[in-house]
């Protein structure tokens, strides 16, 4: 009955279905524009009536499951910024995480002092109760999301009275509400408005050049292939096995130096390096000889989980609007492996280290020497035009991918204040997610600080195997003693989901470098094993075996 009692007074209250006698206090700490727009505001509960229940009919409301997970209320937020029109002026609408305190005080409403005399009295309630949501708000642009946090903290709204849930009953309930914003970044805001700099057009003019070379790189290559299939080639090509065909094209894309030293690069073979006929094929085929086969498996595996895991995250720390059907899913033991999604996150540091690893190794047995320079610069190239390229699109361009209530443009929001550090690489080291630019990028410079250190490591096995091993061991155990440190001191949890903690958690563990060292480490040795090509002779039949144990050893550590 309470329950029932505590959502029905909500939706009453923030339906205007009791308007307040007194909107929001005199006594708000904001700038003199937005008072004199919340005072304008609050003045059309009288003068616009109609009006401003349009204004209230824009907010979330709580409503159905709030005690099952149902706790993100977004409204209307096509009402919200079509109020433009009006004399209310330009709107703005933000997501706020508020705390709906609750205050229900039961009484006899068949006395004026509200005790009841009589036999059959009800027992007295005083019950207080505090629901932790998200609302969408309708606030005038004459306030930023902060300043319309602080009127939010001072609205005065209260006293339902005389609200009966037992119509044969004599019982009144009078209910306070009281909503506060929480957390020192209460606003989640979509990005409107946007005005295009002299900056955002240049690169919106570069992308329009790539599309380009990519258009005109494709057309050119289908043109000299079209050319050049006459009936002599075509009769030659006949006469070839496709078994040789194929063993062309892997040794020519293994062998890269063969093209440099046959021919030297022109403009045409820059336009065809864009080319999606020849770029598109030879990314799908098949891998050398000399490439680690089992890398591409992982990739897949990896990628699958990864996306499960930050489905989820997305609707728990984002929105955390899930249905009593979600927590019911969560418990199966169907999701548990995906429970341990965060594994994955793992190969990919693993994957890492030990590609960059092996083929130092063999860099290394070809030049006698390690190439210090070459290491970093390769790395450095690969990795950094695209990434500064997304690091730039996600500041300037991301505002224009979308529009509405959940399109927070979290990526230019951040990217405003700390894009610089993406190109230092130092994106992880950020204390809160919403100053960070292009907060999934996290990996990215973990990876790339890890691969900074790597060197020593790889050395030190390289000529003393044993040296290396110790390097490593002190390596683990430093990192796991750091893990272990900041674990205890601030209450974390071993399981990720299901955490209150989650976000801290995330922000001081998941995302930084030295929770990464131990499968970078392990990687690293996996390198350097494969490179050494230390093996065991073992029978096709216990192979099959062993791969089938494994299998099942690895699904059950993940349903665990």
């Amino acid at each position: 009955m309470i329950t029932t009692l505590l959502l029905l007074v909500a939706i009453s209250v923030v339906n205007g279905k009791q308007q307040p006698s007194t909107m929001f206090t005199s006594e708000i700490d904001v700038s003199e524009q937005c008072r004199v727009a919340v005072q304008k505001m609050s003045a059309l509960q009288t003068t616009e009536p109609q009006l401003m229940a349009r204004y209230w009919d824009s907010w979330g409301k709580p409503s159905d499951a709030l005690l099952t997970g149902h706790t993100t209320f977004l409204g209307y937020y096509d009402e919200c910024t079509n109020l433009k029109d009006t004399v209310l002026g330009d709107m703005k609408y933000c997501l706020y995480a508020m705390a709906m305190d609750t205050n229900i005080i039961q009484s006899s409403s068949g006395s004026e002092d509200g005790v009841c005399h009589s036999s059959d009295c009800p027992t007295p309630m005083n019950v207080t109760s505090t629901f932790d949501v998200k609302i969408g708000v309708c606030y005038p642009s004459a306030c930023s999301p902060n300043e319309f946090a602080i009127v939010l903290s001072n609205m005065n709204v209260s006293s339902i009275t005389e609200m009966t849930t037992d119509p044969f009953s004599n019982v009144t309930n009078r209910v306070n509400i009281k909503l506060r914003v929480v957390g020192d970044s209460p606003a989640f805001c979509p990005v409107t408005d946007v005005e295009l700099d002299a900056s955002s057009k240049a690169l919106i003019a570069l992308c329009m050049v790539l599309v380009g070379l990519v258009i005109v790189g494709t057309l050119l290559d289908i043109v000299i292939w079209l050319l050049s299939s006459d009936e002599s080639n075509l009769q030659t090509d006949k006469q070839l096995d496709k078994e040789t065909i194929q063993e062309e094209k892997i040794n020519t894309l293994s062998s890269p130096d063969k093209l440099v030293k046959d021919k030297k690069p022109n403009i045409k073979d820059f336009i065809l390096a864009f080319s999606l006929y020849t770029t598109v094929p030879s990314l799908l085929m098949e891998q050398p000889p000399s490439a680690i086969k089992a890398v591409g498996s992982i990739k897949i595996f990896s990628n699958i989980f990864i996306i499960v895991l930050h489905v989820s995250f997305f609707l728990s720390f984002f929105f955390h609007s899930l249905s009593q059907n979600s927590y019911q899913f969560f418990a199966k033991i169907s999701f548990q492996p995906m429970a341990s999604v965060t594994l994955a996150v793992e190969s990919f540091f693993i994957v890492s280290a030990t590609l960059s690893a092996y083929l130092m190794f063999k860099d290394m047995e070809k030049c006698k020497k390690f190439r210090l320079w070459y290491f970093y610069l390769n790395r450095f190239l690969r990795l950094s035009p695209l990434f500064y390229f997304y690091t730039l699109v996600a500041y300037k361009l991301s505002p224009l991918f979308g529009q509405g209530p959940l399109f927070f443009s979290q990526d230019a929001i951040g990217c405003a204040k700390t894009w610089w550090q993406n190109f230092f690489y130092i994106t992880n080291l950020l204390p809160s997610f919403f100053d960070m630019c292009i907060p999934i990028a996290w990996q990215v410079t973990a990876d790339m600080q890890l691969v900074i250190l790597s060197p020593i490591f790889i050395i030190l096995l390289y000529h003393t195997w044993y040296l290396g091993l110790i390097a490593i061991g002190m390596a683990m155990v430093g990192a796991t003693a750091m893990v272990g440190y900041v674990s205890a001191t601030r209450g974390f949890w071993a399981a990720f989901f299901y955490n209150p903690n989650s976000q801290e958690q995330t922000l001081r563990l998941h995302i930084q470098t030295y929770y990464r060292v131990n499968s970078y480490m392990i990687g690293i040795l996996l390198g350097y094993i494969l490179y050494r090509k230390y093996s065991i002779a073992i029978p096709n039949w216990l192979k099959h075996a062993t791969y089938a144990l494994l299998w099942v050893i690895a699904i059950v550590l993940c349903s665990a």
